[in-house]
């Protein structure tokens, strides 16, 4: 076997250690894009019932004391 052939055979071992690491990156990155998402539409949720709740309170701010019987 040649110095060659030597040198060739340990940079397809690095290179098969580097695709295998890439692969495992991949799949890291795939699993927090998912997060991202997930968390996005949860963050719209909240928002929504947040804006609800307000809506809410607010009409029934103005409307309480009227039903109640006191002017106001």
């Amino acid at each position: 076997m040649t110095s060659i052939e030597r040198e060739l055979g340990n940079l397809q071992a690095r290179m098969e250690t580097v695709e295998g690491a890439l692969h495992a990156m991949r799949d890291d990155v795939r699993e927090l894009r998912d997060a991202l998402l997930a968390a996005r539409s949860g963050w719209r949720l909240l928002v929504l019932a947040m804006s609800l709740a307000t809506s809410f309170g607010a009409v029934l701010d103005h409307y309480l004391p009227l039903l109640a019987g006191f002017k106001g």
